[in-house]
């Protein structure tokens, strides 16, 4: 009898518990204490939690100018190796010790004390621990478990930190898949694997310093663009919207040719995964044995970069996009795969690292390439009347010899970068450091989508229904909107829910930039953006969802300034929240309450020359008051998911989330059985209106992989909730099924271990 394995997933969430719900903030601000020394700041936290900590104790692990304070983070450390998720973090003014803000998130002592205690039960030290684990294991063990992953079993970059949690010393592998990002928590005192998780790249999902160049970045061209997005369903003209003509700014006057294979001389060894070791990679030693590191390979590249002589970048060979805030390139297999241009794509010096399989299937081995500019520019003319065709089915073939999504994509981030770095954006290098394009990513597995990661934007193909991505400004700033504020929040920043704060900025960042576009004049389609909405919060504990709440109080937040005070309140909303990513940096489980508050008090801090003390406050409080959001914490109205098999609410990072699937082996003719039930509860804030509809959605989402939901055909099933005591009994069944599904017009078969991820499954009406 065949079986098939198959990954189920029966709730709607995304993202994972944070684990820092028992986390104490201990916070002061200028009006309390005016010294921030670390060493003041140390005798402060003594006096205030009765304890004896010393300077030692902390590892100085971040120090840096923003654009308006200084910033240092201090991590607690046992036997020098950092506690996760505690540290003191200090904001002064610029050029002083005066205090703005202190934040102290600390180990217990009794914690602490167990953690010393089991060292010296052992006879061990952290660093003996973390020795006997070596390089290989640790990634043996982290390819064994990334290869269980149903949908995305891929190793592309792989780095490892060790930190103590609740007084256990642990090894947190973090690597890069081909669409999102393992996590493996290995025990180190067992040396087993404690725990695994997978969170994609922020991925499309249309969201609906000095001002002047310098002398490196006068060069400007003109172009026709689309000043949102290129089409819209419904509109007049059949969808494809009028462009504009517009300067394309800041581009580089000198670049860097690339004759032949710049980075051969890196190319003396193999870069196998087996024999990537982030430490022994980075020693003369350690290479001569065959290892490698990612981080030593991208030093080695940008000292061949440099090294490279200096060309015009103009007219006469073609003028490149690289600029100021982005470089333009085409992905290398876009260039392998559709040749018959009538140009010849120029290599950039960029280095392109690209996974593919060894001679001999030992396994995935590094690639190292440059990716290529696109379309060379010939003339300001040539570049004014680029076409911008919407051919019928998206061919990437054509849409590569026009060359016009290029000079959009070049635009749009352009945009983003004008608009929020004269409404502040100034922190030094985060708000300079360019971002990365790579356009017309050809696997099938990517197809339909376009996703934000380390610095770069990454478009694919396009199937014939599907808009394309490369041509829609607001899906483009949302996804840079991740890229804003993954810098201004730092790297440690860990949110409490499912991560609908990061989707809801992300959107409110693209919808301050297009309210800065368009002076707030309403344009086809401007009514339909999700950030439009009156949703709740804590509805459905998925991503997205949750985003729309955070997003909707911004924008409403928004609106409300504008309204009352013209464009002069977008900068006031831009500077106040572009502050708050700052006050939040790092921050340990960052909640609703946690986020507006501080809004509250960047407010509070007032910007001379642009908003005065507390000038804010109101707009604020009236637009969370219709929300569920309540600011000094408790608890919000909420629908829970209850797996009654497993006598379970499905929450983020439970078994059947959407990062958590439930394996289950099915015969050819067999049926798997879920019993689920959905229930709504009021706050004193916030009340249902009822009746309510539940909706149970079996197609029309992000539906990933090949499940066979028994019944689907017959559509969307509906329970009524009349009162707040009812509860919605929704039995499933799955059934086997050979089957070809459609994800984003991707093929997918059952037997592939698809996970069968049903995002919005569950939605309440």
């Amino acid at each position: 009898m065949k079986k098939y394995w198959k990954w189920i997933c029966i709730g709607a969430l995304l993202g994972s518990c944070s684990g820092f719900a028992e986390n104490t903030i201990v916070r002061w601000t200028h009006a309390e204490d005016q010294v921030g020394t670390i060493e003041h700041v140390i005798e402060v936290l003594n006096q205030k939690l009765g304890r004896k900590y010393k300077t030692s104790d902390f590892q100085l692990l971040e120090n840096r100018d923003l654009a308006f304070n200084h910033y240092s983070r201090w991590v607690q450390v046992i036997n020098q190796v950092p506690i996760r998720g505690k540290s003191i973090r200090i904001w002064t003014e610029l050029n002083s010790n005066a205090t703005v803000q202190v934040e102290a998130a600390l180990e217990k002592p009794s914690v602490i004390a167990s953690a010393q205690r089991m060292l010296s039960e052992e006879g061990l030290s952290a660093e003996l621990m973390q020795l006997s684990l070596t390089s290989e294991r640790t990634i043996e063990m982290a390819r064994n478990s990334i290869d269980k992953n149903p949908d995305d079993p891929n190793i592309q970059g792989l780095a490892w930190t060790d930190e103590w949690r609740q007084g256990h010393l642990f090894r947190k592998v973090r690597a890069k898949g081909k669409r999102g990002y393992h996590t493996v928590l290995i025990d180190l005192q067992t040396q087993k694997v404690a725990r695994t998780e997978y969170q994609e790249f922020p991925q499309a999902d249309r969201v609906g310093g000095d001002g002047t160049p310098g002398e490196d970045f006068g060069v400007s061209v003109p172009a026709n663009v689309y000043p949102i997005y290129e089409e819209v369903e419904g509109h007049a003209a059949g969808g494809i919207l009028p462009r504009t003509q517009v300067v394309l700014k800041y581009l580089r006057r000198q670049v860097h040719p690339v004759s032949g294979d710049i980075y051969a001389p890196l190319k003396t060894q193999r870069y196998s995964e087996n024999m990537y070791d982030p430490i022994r990679g980075e020693t003369a030693e350690g290479r001569a044995a065959g290892y490698w590191a990612m981080s030593y390979l991208k030093r080695e590249a940008e000292r061949i970069r440099t090294e490279l002589p200096l060309v015009a970048n103009d007219f006469s060979r073609g003028l490149v996009l690289e600029g100021k805030y982005a470089t333009i390139n085409l992905h290398p297999d876009a260039v392998k795969q559709f040749r018959n241009l009538s140009f010849q794509p120029q290599s950039s010096s960029a280095l392109f690292p690209n996974w593919v399989g060894s001679a001999g299937g030992f396994g995935p081995e590094l690639e190292l390439t440059t990716a290529f500019y696109g379309k060379p520019i010939q003339s300001d003319q040539e570049s004014l009347n680029r076409v911008a065709r919407r051919v019928p089915n998206n061919d990437p073939a054509i849409y590569l010899e026009d060359g016009f999504d290029d000079l959009q994509v070049y635009y749009a981030i352009n945009t983003l970068f004008d608009s929020l770095r004269d409404n502040g954006f100034t922190d030094p290098d985060l708000s300079t450091r360019p971002f990365n394009a790579f356009l017309f990513n050809p696997d099938i597995a990517y197809k339909d989508n376009a996703f934000y990661t380390d610095d770069t934007i990454n478009f694919t193909t396009y199937s014939p229904s599907q808009p394309n991505m490369a041509r829609d400004n607001s899906t483009i700033w949302h996804e840079l909107g991740h890229g804003v504020m993954d810098r201004l929040m730092g790297d440690n920043i860990d949110l409490a829910d499912t991560g609908g704060l990061s989707e809801g900025m992300a959107d409110f960042i693209a919808a301050m930039v297009i309210q800065n576009m368009t002076q707030g004049v309403p344009f086809p389609g401007s009514d339909r953006f999700r950030i439009i909405n009156n949703t709740g919060f804590n509805l459905t504990n998925e991503v997205h969802d949750d985003g729309e709440s955070y997003g909707g109080a911004m924008k409403d937040f928004m609106d409300a300034v504008v309204k009352a005070q013209g464009q002069a309140g977008l900068r006031k909303v831009i500077d106040v929240v572009l502050e708050t990513m700052r006050l939040t940096r790092d921050y340990p489980g960052l909640t609703a309450p946690d986020w507006f508050n501080h809004i509250l008090f960047a407010d509070s801090l007032g910007r001379p020359g642009v908003r005065e003390s507390g000038e804010l406050k109101n707009f604020l409080l009236d637009a969370l008051a219709g929300r569920n959001f309540k600011l000094e914490g408790g608890q919000t109205a909420s629908f829970r998911l209850l797996d009654e098999d497993a006598h379970s609410e499905v929450v983020a990072g439970s078994p059947g989330s959407r990062n958590s699937p439930i394996l289950v082996s099915i015969p050819t003719t067999g049926t798997a059985n879920y019993h689920i039930s959905a229930k709504v509860t009021n706050s004193d804030k916030y009340q249902f209106k009822f009746p309510v509809e539940v909706r149970v959605q079996f197609t029309g989402g992000p539906l990933q992989g090949a499940v066979h939901w028994v019944d689907k055909e017959k559509g969307t099933r509906t329970y009524v909730l009349k009162t707040e005591s009812d509860v919605a009994q929704i039995p499933l069944q799955e059934a086997n099924t050979e089957d070809i599904f459609e994800l984003r017009g991707v093929p997918a078969l059952n037997d592939q271990l698809s996970c069968g991820h049903l995002q919005e499954l569950f939605k309440v009406a």
